[in-house]
């Protein structure tokens, strides 16, 4: 259907990951925005949110930060915390605020969260209260208008709406692209409770037959409660987009739409429409659900007789129906090094591709490779990625023909045809087009958990790694260099790099000493890998993850406690059985004093990657790699240095420093009032004893002057109590930060032979 999570199923989390020196597993502490839940589910352009929200972190909220999925494009709202409302936010989202699907974060004075899903969009807005639990207690609804509600108890929702004979509506939510764990169960009912349709793969469709009030009633499948079971149900006599390009859209209910005999859910089948972009930008932004992106060029299935394929081309298609394959013949020449790429799942089609390839020799065919799962990915990131499109490099000892056969067995016995893109490329293209940012953590203490939600935040003079996965490379993928723009002020890019025959890289970012506090949507980088809950132990509980759009980057105007550079921007050379020796250079925070042990990421195997020890207190290091062990090809190399740091950090909390204040205003007070009653007291010395009146009146001004000192001093002492039990209370802790090293460059060149 619609962008969907990526499942690791329980006890699959990378073993190798784990396998990282256990001085590294250390846990951070140091603070960070946490969201894992929010409810509504969306907002109105113009319109007034109130946002409940869960999570660690979040009680300093400044600033909503969201990102719309389709182009990138940020927005940054102010927000507010109603009077006695704990974990409630108020935001008024911008009248021009444009529609469609974003990640949204919180900002605080520690960076941004990691996100969650959020709709701007004009429909009209109806709260399921929870109290609509029976056809009786039903909530009026009406065609353009979007429910919010969330399951806090397992009884269904139920809402009446009106309909006329022949009408269209369709109801659209699909729980795991909003950060939800609803599956949500639709039903219509006539006036006499027969039922007229159900939901199907998060689409509701209906023709009403008469004219007549109907009801609907909404529920989890497994009757699922909690603050996680929310959901935003979209009700129009509109079109559902189910996928999308520049000039063509799929999809139910399509004004002029053509009908094919396409079914990609439980659903009627889809229809084709061509129209100009700007028409289709419109309906794509308005849409319910975040369409897919379909492939450029495709069309509806036709012929799939045999085709023609060269190196260098990508060919748009269809998978066949029942599991049949499609086929094309590829010719190739000695000495040619290309990979040969089938891209759909990653597109978010539940589809699980097959791609044959094979020798064909005259009327004779002869296997090559079958391949079924993605090359694995070296080095192993933090947190794994469940793609499923296959890919396979080659290198040509002689001139031939390759039969290459896709297909989508997972599909096979229900009938769905899905898209693909099959991409043959040279192996020197240095591609990062369909690159994933990962937010680099450290690794799980042990291969089953625990598996935390990291998100992307840079300190002050500190430095962040993140890591780039790009899916389709093979052993045979040249190595490449990237960048990332969009950045927030105070902040540059060191570069990014992926190695040699690697899937796995590293952009690298550093911020300045006087960066101001602020979020920005980095450019260069269109999507985001993210675990949608934290999960303890995957023995017990699976990983849920989620493709989200681009990276967005916080900055926190307070030190990092630690920058590792390396001493000279030189590039050594070494050789590739020798062992190379570079200096470093250690900028410190006055706290950060202890022993820093690091791991040197971005080799072939992060199991064998040296572990690099800085003396306490040392202002330099150096890092040592055995050459001949890591076995690097000649060529350029990268890599980041990634450990953990201490030092004593005492949390801003705006509680703390209004008590200060508070003590402080509280002492200014009590000094005011003793400089009054000493000039009272003066004053009293001036009047003459025969004036019984003025005298009196002295006397009084002072006696209330002294008790307002006594109150002043009373005052005083209970501000200066409090404030020093919340300085107590906020203390400087020990804080374990993560920290990264700037790239650290050398290249290998080829063994001197004796």
């Amino acid at each position: 259907m619609f962008p969907l999570p990526f499942q690791a199923k329980a006890g699959t989390a990378l073993a190798v990951v784990s396998l990282l020196v256990s001085s590294l597993s250390a846990q951070v502490t140091a603070p960070s925005p946490l969201l894992t839940s929010i409810q509504p589910l969306g907002g109105k352009p113009g319109g007034t949110v109130t946002l409940q929200v869960k999570g660690t972190d979040v009680d300093e909220t400044e600033a909503l930060v969201l990102t719309r999925l389709r182009d990138g494009s940020l927005i940054s709202v102010p927000t507010a915390v109603p009077a006695g409302k704990k974990g409630v936010l108020e935001a008024r989202l911008p009248a021009d605020a444009g529609p469609g699907i974003y990640d949204l974060r919180i900002r605080t004075p520690h960076g941004v969260s990691n996100p969650r899903v959020f709709q701007i969009s004009p429909a009209g807005i109806v709260e399921s209260t929870g109290t609509n639990t029976t056809s009786s207690t039903a909530i009026s609804v009406t065609a353009g208008s979007a429910i919010h509600g969330t399951f806090k108890s397992s009884a269904p929702h139920w809402f009446s709406l009106t309909g006329k004979k022949g009408q269209r509506l369709l109801g659209a939510f699909i729980g795991g692209t909003w950060d939800v764990r609803t599956s949500l169960i639709g039903t219509v009912f006539d006036s006499t409770g027969r039922e007229l349709a159900r939901m199907r793969d998060g689409i509701l469709d209906v023709t009403w037959p008469s004219d007549g009030t109907f009801h609907l009633k909404l529920h989890d499948l497994m009757f699922g409660s909690g603050d996680d079971y929310g959901y935003r149900f979209t009700l129009t006599q509109g079109a559902v987009i189910w996928a999308a390009n520049q000039d063509t859209v799929l999809g139910w209910n399509l004004t002029g739409g053509k009908p094919t005999e396409l079914r990609v859910l439980r659903s009627r089948p889809l229809e084709y429409l061509k129209a100009a972009p700007d028409v289709i930008a419109k309906w794509v932004a308005d849409n319910p659900v975040q369409p897919l992106p379909l492939p450029k060029g495709l069309d509806l299935p036709g012929n799939d007789a045999l085709s023609s394929l060269a190196i260098g081309q990508t060919i748009a298609g269809w998978f066949p129906a029942h599991g049949g394959a499609r086929q094309f013949d590829l010719p190739f020449k000695k000495g040619d090094r290309f990979i040969i790429e089938v891209v759909s799942q990653q597109l978010g089609f539940m589809t699980d591709p097959t791609l044959l390839v094979e020798n064909v020799k005259g009327d004779t065919l002869s296997p090559q490779a079958e391949v079924t799962d993605p090359p694995a990915s070296v080095p192993a990131p933090s947190t794994r990625l469940t793609l499923l499109d296959p890919a396979y490099g080659h290198e040509a000892s002689a001139d031939g023909v390759f039969r290459i056969s896709v297909s989508d067995p997972s599909n096979a016995a229900n009938g769905r045809r899905l898209p693909f893109e099959l991409q043959v490329h040279k192996a020197a293209d240095s591609r990062i087009d369909g690159a994933i940012a990962l937010l680099s953590k450290l690794p799980a203490a042990a291969a089953t958990g625990p598996y935390d939600l990291p998100s992307a935040n840079l300190w002050r003079n500190g430095t962040l790694a993140l890591e780039v996965f790009v899916p389709g490379r093979t052993a045979l993928s040249e190595a490449a260099s990237f960048n990332v723009g969009g950045l927030a002020a105070g902040v540059t890019s060191l570069g990014g790099f992926i190695g040699r025959g690697q899937s796995l890289g590293y952009v690298i970012l550093k911020a300045s000493a006087d960066a101001p506090a602020g979020a920005s949507a980095l450019s260069g980088l269109a999507r985001t890998h993210f675990l949608t809950w934290p999960v303890k132990d995957t023995g017990r509980e699976a990983l849920v993850t989620r493709l989200a759009g681009a990276p967005t980057l916080g900055v926190v105007p307070e030190a990092a406690p630690v920058q590792i550079e390396p001493a000279s921007t030189a590039v050594t050379e070494v050789q590739a059985t020798g062992k190379l020796e570079l200096a470093l250079k250690v900028t410190r925070h006055p706290g950060c004093t202890e022993v820093l042990k690091l791991k040197a990421l971005g080799f072939t195997d992060p199991a064998k990657a040296p572990e690099i020890t800085i003396a306490a207190k040392a202002s330099e290091g150096k890092i040592a790699l055995d050459l001949k062990t890591l076995k690097l090809p000649p060529g350029d190399h990268v890599c980041v240095l990634q450990g953990t740091a201490k030092m004593p950090y005492q949390k801003t909390h705006a509680e703390a420093e209004e008590a200060g204040r508070k003590a402080q205003k509280a002492v200014e007070a009590r000094t005011a009032a003793q400089k009054n009653l000493d000039a009272a007291k003066e004053q009293l010395k001036t009047v003459k004893p025969e004036d019984k009146a003025a005298l009196t009146a002295q006397q009084a001004k002072i006696k209330d002057l002294t008790t307002a000192l006594a109150a002043a001093d009373k005052a005083r002492a209970e501000a200066e109590k409090t404030a020093k039990a919340l300085a107590a209370k906020n203390a400087p802790k020990d804080t374990t930060f993560l920290v990264h090293s700037s790239p650290i460059r050398f290249r290998v060149i080829e063994a001197v032979k004796k």
